[in-house]
């Protein structure tokens, strides 16, 4: 969660929906979805989307951007005016039951994605990561790994927009992808010495599994 601007009221109304929350961020990631198309994508009514994308277009999270006859109705096409991301200034001013809330919707979404890519072999391709590293961070060593995370979040969007403009200049093909981070105080855990031999440093690290 990086840069820093105030919390739009509008984007924490539209991500307190579980279901408001991932449609905005399938029309981000699409750039453009209409209700129809998304209800297929994520396996809900129609109705129901169609309700929550007037939810999000009243709220300025989404704007229409054109429409098509369809079948003797007409299916409206949308675009995202706010990217469905806190920086760390805008989470620190959500409650605590608005960041657990927030922070339990997305780890549920992470996992399900993951698994699923997984068992599609999303992981067997050179370049794939999977990870995990405990610590034990003083406060200082905490603030700087927060901004190394920043950092990689702002860097993979540079990554993204050089990628469009050279898919749109020479119609290059597209990898989809996901980047996932999670950086979380272990509750209950008593950490390591600072000096203890043998301390682990690095587990689960594959990007070529077997």
């Amino acid at each position: 969660m990086s840069f820093s601007n105030p919390l739009d009221a509008r984007l924490l109304k539209a991500l307190a929906h579980p279901l408001r929350a991932r449609i905005l961020e399938s029309i981000t990631d699409r750039g453009e979805a209409s209700p129809v198309e998304l209800a297929r994508d994520l396996d809900q009514p129609l109705a129901t989307v169609s309700h929550h994308t007037r939810v999000l277009r009243d709220l300025g999270c989404i704007e229409l951007t054109r429409t098509e006859p369809r079948r003797g109705a007409v299916e409206h096409y949308y675009r995202s005016v706010l990217r469905p991301l806190l920086d760390d200034a805008q989470w620190e001013q959500l409650s605590l039951m608005e960041r657990r809330g927030l922070a339990g919707q997305l780890v549920r979404r992470i996992f399900e994605a993951a698994s699923a890519a997984g068992a599609a072999g999303g992981f067997d391709a050179a370049g794939a990561h999977v990870a995990r590293v405990p610590l034990a961070l003083d406060e200082r060593g905490w603030e700087e790994l927060s901004k190394v995370v920043a950092d990689l979040l702002s860097t993979a969007q540079t990554i993204q927009e050089r990628s469009d403009a050279r898919r749109r200049a020479d119609g290059d093909d597209t990898r989809p992808s996901e980047l996932a981070i999670l950086h979380f105080a272990v509750a209950g855990a008593t950490p390591p010495a600072a000096d203890a031999p043998g301390r682990p440093t690095r587990r689960g690290r594959s990007s070529r599994p077997a």
